[in-house]
């Protein structure tokens, strides 16, 4: 997806150093893990220091306000979690049926719901943070449309006879889905299911792979 543009904080902020830029990042990697284990309401400048392993001090260099730090953090999210995107529905397009599409999403949310699941709750507490604040909508609102663009084009190389529509269902399923099980254990009986929900979103939708074109 395209990426969302500078944030006013980062244009106020000087040009900074190798090192700067590797502490900037480092402060906002710590945010994210904050965020995913204790929610925005457990979030503070100090609970990011200490999981940074910086001086409290240190943050203010970067960020002038919490909520500046929060918009930069959701920034990041959304450039990494594009990328997350493109990569999983780039294997889309290589499938040869339905069932090859299914299991290339059903890894994705897999993926999400074990490994990435403090960077997934992050995301969500964003989202929601996003109704009350316009600058996280924005950048909220950028990434859907960007998505659903991409995605869009993958839908259209799939055969798809309404793209932008069949974008906004298969976003809407795997966002369903992965909101269903985030507070559950996942289960091979319930990573079948959501294969079962996916081949039968993309079926319904007449998607095909490369098998079914030819």
């Amino acid at each position: 997806m395209s990426r969302p543009g500078e944030s006013a904080q980062q244009r106020d902020t000087p040009v900074l150093t190798e090192r700067g830029g590797v502490r900037k990042a480092a402060i906002l990697e710590a945010a994210l893990r904050v965020i995913g284990n204790k929610g925005l309401a457990g979030l503070s400048m100090r609970a990011i220091a200490a999981e940074a392993g910086l001086p409290l001090g240190a943050l203010g260099y970067y960020f002038k306000t919490k909520d500046d730090l929060i918009l930069d953090a959701f920034e990041l999210h959304t450039r990494r979690e594009a990328d997350r995107v493109l990569a999983a529905f780039a294997g889309v397009e290589n499938g040869d049926h339905a069932d090859d599409i299914a299991e290339h999403l059903t890894a994705f949310i897999h993926h999400g719901l074990t490994e990435a699941r403090t960077s997934l709750v992050a995301e969500y507490e964003f989202l929601i943070e996003s109704t009350r604040r316009p600058d996280l909508e924005r950048v909220s609102r950028a990434w859907r449309q960007a998505l659903q663009i991409q995605v869009s084009h993958v839908a259209s190389r799939l055969g798809s006879d309404d793209p932008e529509t069949d974008s906004e269902i298969i976003l809407s399923v795997i966002a369903g889905l992965e909101i269903d099980h985030l507070s559950t254990p996942l289960d091979p009986s319930t990573t079948q299911a959501i294969r079962t929900a996916l081949r039968r979103t993309i079926t319904k939708l007449g998607l095909r792979g490369n098998a079914a074109r030819q």
